[in-house]
């Protein structure tokens, strides 16, 4: 790879680089150029953009008909090219009480081309290549940051708030039409605090919010008779459009104090934290089943991680 600073006016500096990328795998070799700068329209407000173009060798693929998040990498082979993304970023920094305090937007979208999940209704067979229950798709992804950092004295912290959207195209998916991935979110939250009571005892904690995640489920089950001696019916179960169902919310508080102090010649930190403050029970995952007349479905979810103390010290030598 390689890069340049160059400050082409007093106010406006860039950074140029790219990087020669060579998968040996597949002997897949790729270019990825990068650019980046910042106007300074005065001393306190900043203008940012940037563009980049990335490939990536090993793709998430995600599995939707366990209920479990159990999602495979795979590498890119002959039949699975690697993912390309183009990105572009456009922001605006503001510096404002003699630099304590930085508010900033940022927009960005990002293209991206030879994704890839699992056909609908794929299934696994011993010794069948994994490439072919693949499709490939393409996708894009784009929204707004904003992000309120305090970054001095004795009480500091910061706020981000991100409203995004991630969109997949398949022709073999949803019949064709455009779908929100299972890691789609559209909003996103997160406050961080810190307090120095004294130089050596300091408490503080962090809240985060962030929108479920998308779910494919049932929203009805009809039977058909069978056509035959024995008369019997089959049940069929009708499911929404891909991940078109809200898991709810995920959202924790946590918190933690500290206190350094000195003994016997060595810097002792004696530290106290709570996740998960209010024992919010967010989902890990989730299951259907019927209810116990056997005519209703259920959607019943898993939860990990509730309310967690913990105490311990550390020493350094």
């Amino acid at each position: 790879y390689f890069e340049n600073n160059w400050q082409i006016l007093p106010e406006l500096k860039t950074n140029l680089g790219a990087r020669f990328y060579y998968f040996k795998s597949q002997e897949y070799f790729r270019f990825e150029p990068r650019l980046s700068a910042t106007y300074l329209l005065t001393d306190n407000l900043h203008l940012n953009a940037a563009f980049a173009v990335a490939h990536q060798f090993l793709h998430l693929i995600v599995r939707n008909n366990i209920s479990l998040p159990t999602d495979l990498w795979y590498p890119s082979s002959e039949e699975v090219s690697p993912a390309r993304s183009t990105q572009y970023v456009f922001g605006i920094d503001s510096y404002f009480r003699n630099k304590e305090y930085v508010f900033s937007i940022e927009g960005y979208y990002k293209g991206m081309e030879n994704l890839y999940e699992f056909k609908s209704a794929s299934s696994f067979q011993a010794g069948e290549s994994i490439a072919k229950l693949l499709t490939k798709g393409e996708g894009e992804a784009y929204g707004v940051e904003f992000f309120l950092n305090k970054r001095t004295g004795d009480f500091s912290g910061w706020v981000g708030y991100t409203l995004s959207w991630t969109k997949r195209k398949f022709d073999e998916l949803n019949t064709g039409r455009i779908f929100y991935p299972r890691y789609d979110r559209r909003h996103d939250v997160s406050i961080v605090a810190t307090y120095n009571i004294t130089n050596d005892f300091s408490i503080g904690a962090t809240w985060t919010y962030g929108t479920g995640q998308g779910y494919t489920i049932p929203t009805g089950q009809y039977q058909f008779q069978n056509i035959g001696l024995d008369r019997s019916n089959s049940t069929y179960i009708d499911y929404t459009d891909r991940n078109a169902f809200r898991l709810p919310a995920y959202h924790k508080l946590d918190f933690n104090a500290s206190y350094k102090f000195a003994w016997i010649g060595y810097m002792f930190e004696a530290y106290f934290n709570i996740y998960n403050l209010y024992n919010r029970q967010n989902p890990f995952a989730y299951y259907i089943t019927q209810s116990q007349n056997e005519n209703d479905l259920v959607l019943k979810q898993i939860t990990l991680f509730p309310f967690i103390p913990t105490i311990g010290i550390n020493v350094k030598f």
